[in-house]
């Protein structure tokens, strides 16, 4: 009888469930239509701010590049921090949390490491010491920008991008120093190899120096820049921890470009740029092309931003880095310049040796020196503050507090490693050096500029619209004499002056080159030696793969347009390949689809072309034949593998067919490197069959060869990542002039891509209203907007958008008044 009831009872509470559910998404859809109409995402009209000396106007092209006249110099670059505020609001608030080492303020435990060590190095501390010997002008112009940044973050109001409300967070407070410390944090992701000096030490454990130079081989392996056998001395001095061992394991909900650039700072292969610049007598115009595609960690939203800055004095359109107030790559209407890292060595790392009575004391030349020390506190979300002790030697920073695998390396009770790296000198005024570089009237005073720029050091490459094409490697490296000492390669005891730095090489002495006689100049991380000091930087360049494939392609014709520089910065033939190609098609494996997979490895050529199933092959081939020579190494290894290739080391073995890393040690008998190489192409086939299929013919480069654009910090965190990061399959490997470096034992797919060209430019001086750009995500730094990833298919199919000053099609338009 009570049934009815009862069951009434229940469809009131369905019908109330229901309801509260209904309002509760019409709240939830009303609140993001209101979020998604306040949001700034594509700012347009007047807008009244304060700290403007005059009106500036902004106008959005159809690529939408900002356009920004100003009446002063100051008012141009106050709107671009503005427009780099509101444009790219997280991406500042990311990039000043960095570089201040205050990211674990918003993120939690998980960044704990690397403020403490971006801390223990002391970057916004430098920043400032820097920053106050800057000059009167270049301090005005940092404060505009700062103001600016301010400004726009202030506009924002409630409608915030989404990542503040997902951490809990709002826009910091930009400061003049905040940029000075952005730029020291580019120097630090260019900066150098003090992390291959570490693993030379670290290797130094267990191998001889002439397997150690095996392993981590020179650039001209049969001559090292030094002579001496490191590794016995560290063994004499008995520098090793008792019971080193693998670092404990990362966090797995960082992006990989973070934990790589911070954990493995330094110590990444491949990174660096193309650039290169054919005369006149060589292009259909008559006039120089300059060509410009620098290699760095792909991220969401891209580290560039175009903008063009129209003033007295300034006429300039390029791309800027969020956080500097700069055209950093670019042109004005009369010359354009394009850079290339030159990687010198200007980081060194020193053993100190602790004195056993008074540990706060370490030894110097002439006796005991104190260490200096200061009290830093790290803020940590959901988690008490961490206090901790920063200590520097006469060198530097001592990173083996801070840093595990120095300390593990190290008996830390008796030994310290210190860091001398150049970025850190208070005579840095690099980003003053960009300002004069954007002032420039012409190639001569462009030139003079250069003389300011500290770290990191760079290969310019240069040409003008009278026919001038120039190369200048501007920045400062330590001066080094070949085969004294150590060169740089590895630690050098603290207490010893002969390894202390002495000077600078004058700007006179860096490689330079105007109108070369051949008519073209390039530059691809390669050695490059000066004429008048046969030193060379570093004993670490890069492979030149690049580079040789760059001079074969200006070489093989004599005539280029601007179709043929295009041509030539998406070409995907890999020189690190073909010298292995003849043991790999001699190969033979017993898995079941070795034949049909060998019809096709047997045409690869060595192009990464992206429906190249050759390319595949090869490359998961090649990977297991790596593991197979060196992981023999232990976590030495597996932890260095992706952010180093090992590919110089691999080819330089496998020359010998009896060469001992072929030898498998865990068998009795002692196989050859044809026989390694079989048991590679098994392994290689058996992974490919599992993650692609049984049909070799379905298989394809670009199914494996991911490019992801990451975004900082959620790229890793389920469903925000596929919101926020940006993909596509891409071509080329880690060696082609289209780089996409692999990474390897990185990441749980070994062959996608993280760091690939983060730009390309064309230069036509014949006309700089051609010129051409692309880079791999969009614009805006807002998810939601349409030009958050919309360059991602033109940038990974190679095509170009138009870099002009004067464009006749606008978009919006921005007018910024004063208050």
């Amino acid at each position: 009888m009570n049934l009815p009831a009862k069951s009434s009872g229940i469809s009131k509470l369905t019908r109330v469930g229901l309801l509260l559910i209904g309002l509760c998404l019409v709240a939830g859809l009303a609140l993001a239509v209101a979020y998604l109409y306040s949001a700034q995402s594509n700012a347009s009209g007047k807008r009244s701010i304060k700290g403007l000396g005059d009106s500036v106007s902004i106008a959005f092209d159809e690529v939408d590049i900002p356009h920004i006249k100003a009446k002063s110099q100051a008012d141009a670059y106050f709107a671009l921090g503005y427009l780099h505020a509101t444009e790219r609001s997280w991406q500042m608030e990311m990039n000043r949390r960095i570089a201040s080492g205050r990211l674990s303020e918003i993120l939690g435990n998980d960044t704990v490491k690397i403020d403490r060590f971006v801390r223990t190095l002391g970057v916004k501390r430098a920043a400032e010491r820097q920053f106050d010997r800057y000059p009167v002008a270049a301090k005005r112009l940092l404060q505009a920008y700062a103001d600016g940044v301010n400004a726009g973050n202030a506009q924002l109001g409630w409608a915030l991008p989404i990542e503040y409300f997902l951490t809990g967070s709002k826009p910091g407070h930009w400061s003049p120093t905040d940029s000075v410390a952005w730029m020291l944090m580019m120097a630090y992701d260019l900066g150098g190899n003090w992390h291959k000096e570490l693993q030379r030490l670290e290797l130094s454990q267990y191998l001889t120096t002439k397997q150690i130079w095996e392993v981590i081989p020179s650039y001209e392996s049969s001559e090292p820049v030094s002579n001496m056998d490191f590794s016995k001395l560290y063994r004499e001095l008995k520098v090793f921890h008792s019971s080193p061992g693998p670092v404990e394991s990362r966090p797995q909900n960082l992006p990989s470009t973070e934990l790589s650039q911070w954990e493995q700072m330094g110590g990444r292969d491949g990174i660096g740029s193309n650039n290169w610049a054919v005369s006149g007598k060589l292009s259909t115009t008559g006039k120089p092309l300059l060509a410009n595609d620098p290699h760095l960690g792909l991220s969401a939203p891209a580290v560039w931003y175009f903008a063009h800055l129209e003033a007295p004095g300034l006429n300039i359109i390029g791309g800027t880095l969020p956080g500097i107030p700069a055209i950093v790559l670019g042109r004005t209407d009369k010359f354009a310049w394009s850079f290339t890292n030159t990687g010198p060595d200007v980081q060194d790392l020193y053993i100190e040796q602790i004195d056993p009575k008074n540990p706060g004391m370490y030894r110097g030349p002439d006796g005991p020196l104190p260490f200096k020390v200061h009290q830093e506190i790290i803020d940590i979300k959901g988690s008490p503050s961490l206090t901790f002790l920063v200590k520097e030697t006469r060198h530097g920073p001592v990173i083996s507090d801070s840093y595990a695998r120095a300390r593990r390396t190290i008996d830390t009770d008796r030994f310290a490693l210190a860091l001398r790296w150049t970025a850190l000198d208070i005579e840095n005024q690099s980003v003053a050096g960009l300002l004069d570089m954007n002032r420039a009237a012409d190639l001569d005073q462009f030139k003079q500029a250069l003389r300011k720029n500290y770290a990191p050091m760079q290969n310019v490459v240069m040409a003008d619209s009278e026919g001038n094409i120039a190369y200048q490697a501007a920045g400062v490296a330590p001066k080094r004499i070949l085969h004294h000492g150590l060169y740089g390669v590895a630690p050098a005891p603290g207490w010893e002056r002969q390894y202390d730095w002495n000077g600078y090489v004058p700007f006179e002495q860096l490689p330079a080159s105007n109108n070369p006689e051949q008519g073209w100049i390039a530059t691809a991380n390669q050695r490059i030696i000066a004429a008048n000091d046969p030193n060379p930087l570093t004993g670490d360049w890069d492979l030149p793969t690049r580079y040789d494939r760059i001079v074969d392609l200006i070489k093989s014709k004599t005539i280029h347009s601007v179709d043929d520089m295009k041509t030539m910065q998406g070409d995907t033939l890999s020189l690190a390949a073909t010298p292995l190609l003849e043991l790999f098609k001699s190969s033979q494996s017993t898995h079941p689809l070795s034949t049909k997979a060998m019809e096709i490895g047997k045409s690869f050529d060595g192009d990464m072309k992206l429906d190249s199933a050759g390319a595949l092959i090869f490359n998961a081939w090649a990977d297991q034949l790596t593991q197979a020579l060196f992981s023999r190494l232990s976590y030495l290894f597996s932890e260095n593998y992706g952010s180093r290739n090992y590919r110089s080391p691999l080819i330089n073995q496998v020359k010998n067919p009896n060469s001992p890393w072929c030898d498998d040690p865990k068998t009795e008998q002692v196989e050859s490197c044809q026989e390694s190489s079989n048991k590679a192409l098994d392994k290689a086939l058996e992974y490919l069959s599992k993650e692609y299929g049984n049909d070799p013919k379905s298989w394809a480069w670009g199914k494996a060869h991911i490019a992801i654009s990451e975004h900082r910090p959620f790229s890793k965190v389920p469903l925000l990542g596929s919101l926020f990061n940006v993909s596509t399959p891409f071509p080329g490997d880690s060696f082609t002039v289209n780089v996409g470096r692999l990474e390897l034992a990185q990441s749980k797919n070994p062959y996608e891509t993280l760091q690939a060209p983060s730009l390309r430019t064309v230069y036509d001086l014949s006309d700089l209203e051609k010129s051409l750009f692309v880079y791999q995500t969009g614009q805006s730094g807002w998810v939601q907007s349409k030009l958050y990833r919309n360059m991602n298919s033109l940038w990974a199919n190679n095509e170009y958008l138009p870099l002009r000053m004067k464009s006749e099609n606008i978009n919006r338009q921005l007018e910024l008044r004063t208050k």
